[in-house]
């Protein structure tokens, strides 16, 4: 959503894996990995949102430190909200698009079913 919103950056990039998995804390090699940025550039990317209050880190790993999307920041949320929101106007959308699809099927279906429902009645277990 991040990139969406603000281009295809390293900072949104990283923030929009961060977003994906909100319930992790990662390392910075693995948010390299998963962002597709060499380590360097992710720590000066971690720098800069940290600084900015976006993301937060989380603990040690060995010698790793491990971050994760600040859920306490503002705009964090507010983000994650307009997602939230906009994933489910556009569920509503698909389900609707879907329903004018298909409905027609759906009640030549239904006709059928309750044609052969005569015929079967005998099957029903009392």
């Amino acid at each position: 959503m991040f990139k969406d919103i603000f281009g295809e950056s390293t900072q949104t990039i990283v923030l929009d894996f961060l977003a994906n998995h909100l319930d992790y804390d990662y390392s910075i090699s693995e948010i390299a990995k998963n962002s597709h940025f060499s380590r360097p550039t992710v720590y000066k990317t971690i720098d800069i949102l940290l600084k900015k209050g976006l993301i937060i880190q989380t603990r040690e790993h060995g010698k790793s430190l491990l971050y994760k999307l600040n859920n306490e920041n503002n705009l964090v949320n507010m983000i994650l909200e307009l997602d939230s929101e906009t994933n489910k106007k556009v569920g509503d959308i698909e389900t609707i698009e879907l329903i004018k699809r298909y409905s027609p099927d759906l009640v030549k279906s239904n006709k059928k079913l309750s044609k052969h429902k005569k015929d079967v009645s005998y099957l029903r277990i009392r």
